[in-house]
């Protein structure tokens, strides 16, 4: 970035040289449009209103002490090298500013994104994802406006505002204070649209949020879509986003707009000010020679852009600060699990995993869960049953620690979660949750998430103890082929057996299955329960289910009911019992009546 000023202050020093090369560019012409030698040049300390800095009567010395023709060889030389090296100079800070501007969007959105990576799963319940994917996207993108506004233009133009003014006021200060006349009220103009920038912008990045939002669950969505002919209303919703972005944006634009005309109207019009009393002050006084004021006035109208720019930037940089203000608060939030300083790894599951006395609630709803205790031995096969919302899943995601118990622990191989460190406990489990969640990717890819540099022998071990193997080998690229989006392309049972196989792959020593066959049908629940009964030997598992027929040869079978084990014991204990065990079982296996047909 320090190179990137020094070229902005070589383009300034360059800019300003170009101005100066045009007094000795005029005296050249008048003189030899009158037949004479240009005057000799002299610095007059007793005049203070026309004292030139040192270096322009140096410049004019070592160019005009000369014939007229060479004279005007060496001031054409020098003024084409000066434009050539403001022009290279102009460009060579530019590129630099860019690379120094997507390096930092770049770390932005790296950072950005690793933070959300570390956030724990309960904050993203509130959230929605279009709206994090905007902050991501658009409020990045908007501090990326504000970087090149603030290192290019800020610097460059306050650089150029300089330079020209210090000419301004070498020339003559009495015409500099008049151009300075534009000063007070292009602040004021900047301040006053930049309160309201803000303001406007604020509502224009939420808008965009909203759209954001439709747009991500539409298009994750359309099966429903379409399956509900909604795609007229879907539409319209997303048109409806679509007009209150355009019109909150186009309120901030129409404020940006104002910007430049009316700093350009200000300009010109000392501009035109100026003009009048120097060239009155020209004839009347003859305080300043011609050339003198051709260059007076080339500089005061070098200050007209740099001005406008300034102008112009607030708008940028009060939607880039905004934008900033978004991604810092997103930086800022803190919902994730606590990890101890202390925490632990460990490497194998000696003594099982045991629960505690287990309550839990989502923020300040009820308890899902109310003093749940059980024990998963090595090797042993636990099923927890119970009917839609007794807190099976709530269950299944504080054993792998998603959320910390409100009261009670969880215990693998006798140590609190909350004491293990989060990579340890993770490379221990193995998890196939209720919604099967696949990626726009190979079928090897999916398989071997997370384990980049697997075997392709071991791929395909897991794919067969998944019953997997042979459907993957009828796609068109076998194990290459790309199963789109949450793997469009493939059936509920094949996406279902994929996940297993993804899980299996990675061989944890605790696996928990949440609803795993809930999507099959008959025919892919065989293959499923066929895999499952071999790999659940010597391996200590959770099985979450809603069939009871996936779960009749566990070792142990707990039975929910509004957050509390109600029941518990073996499938043959639990029908003897006659409670909510059985009505379950009663209810999914019972064969319902023949149709009776009625005589008319």
């Amino acid at each position: 970035m320090a190179l990137a000023f020094v070229f902005m202050a070589l383009y300034s020093a360059a800019s300003g040289l170009c101005i100066l090369m045009f007094n000795p560019f005029m005296r050249l012409v008048l003189s030899t449009g009158a037949g004479a030698a240009p005057a000799p040049v002299h610095l007059d300390w007793a005049r203070p209103g026309s004292v030139i800095p040192a270096l322009r009567v140096w410049l004019e010395r070592q160019l005009l002490d000369c014939p007229p023709v060479d004279a005007i060889n060496r001031v054409c030389l020098i003024l084409l090298a000066s434009f050539a090296l403001k022009n290279l100079f102009n460009y060579v800070q530019n590129v630099l500013v860019q690379s120094v501007e997507q390096r930092v969007i770049r770390d932005l959105r790296n950072v950005l994104y690793r933070h959300l990576q570390g956030l724990s799963i309960s904050f993203f319940h509130g959230r929605r994802t279009g709206a994090l994917i905007s902050r991501i996207m658009n409020d990045v993108t908007l501090v990326r406006g504000t970087i090149t506004a603030a290192f290019s233009s800020l610097v460059k133009d306050s650089l150029m505002l300089l330079v020209s003014m210090s000419i301004v006021l070498s020339l003559s200060w009495r015409l500099a204070l008049i151009s300075f006349l534009v000063l007070p009220p292009a602040g004021w103009l900047i301040v006053t649209l930049g309160r309201r920038l803000r303001a406007h912008s604020d509502v224009s990045q939420e808008r965009m949020g909203e759209m954001t939002t439709v747009l991500q669950e539409t298009l994750s969505g359309i099966r429903v879509v379409k399956a509900f002919g909604m795609e007229k209303f879907e539409t319209d919703r997303f048109e409806e986003a679509n007009r209150r972005h355009t019109r909150a944006l186009l309120r901030v634009r129409r404020l940006g707009a104002l910007a430049t005309p009316l700093a350009e109207i200000l300009t010109t019009g000392v501009a035109v000010l100026v003009l009048w009393i120097g060239a009155r002050e020209f004839e009347g006084t003859h305080r300043m020679a011609s050339s003198d004021f051709v260059v007076f006035f080339l500089a005061m109208l070098s200050m007209m852009n740099p001005i406008k720019n300034l102008s112009n930037l607030n708008t940028s940089v009060q939607e880039g600060i905004l934008g900033a203000m978004r991604v810092f608060r997103l930086l800022d939030t803190e919902e994730r699990l606590p990890v101890r300083e202390d925490a632990i790894g460990i490497s194998h599951l000696g003594s099982g995993v045991s629960v505690e006395d287990l309550s839990f609630r989502y923020g300040q709803g009820p308890r899902v869960l109310q003093g749940v205790s059980f024990q998963v031995r090595p090797g042993q096969v636990v099923a927890v049953v119970g009917p839609s919302g007794a807190g099976k899943s709530t269950l299944a995601d504080l054993l792998v620690r998603f959320y910390d118990p409100e009261e009670g622990r969880v215990r693998m191989d006798g140590h609190d979660l909350r004491d293990l460190k989060p990579v340890s406990l993770r490379g221990l489990t193995g998890v196939v949750p209720q919604e099967t969640i696949l990626f726009n990717d190979t079928v090897r890819s999916n398989i071997a998430y997370g384990l980049p540099d697997v075997p392709m022998e071991r791929i395909e071990a897991a794919a067969r103890a998944a019953n997997a193997h042979d459907f993957i080998r009828a796609l068109p690229s076998g194990y290459d082929s790309l199963i789109g989006e949450r793997g469009v392309k493939l059936s509920g049972g094949q996406r279902q057996r994929l996940a297993i196989a993804r899980a299996l792959l990675k061989n944890p020593p605790f696996l928990i299955l949440d609803e795993a066959t809930s999507s099959l049908d008959t025919e892919s629940e065989r293959l499923v329960q066929e895999a499952l009964e071999r790999l659940m030997a010597h391996r200590t598992v959770v099985v979450i289910a809603h069939r009871l027929s996936t779960i009749q040869r566990s070792d142990h079978i707990l039975v929910l009911d509004q957050g509390r084990v109600v029941e518990q014991g073996t499938h043959q204990e639990l029908l003897a019992m006659g409670g909510l065990y059985r009505r379950l079982y009663e209810v999914q296996f019972r064969t319902p009546p023949a149709l009776r047909r009625v005589s008319p």
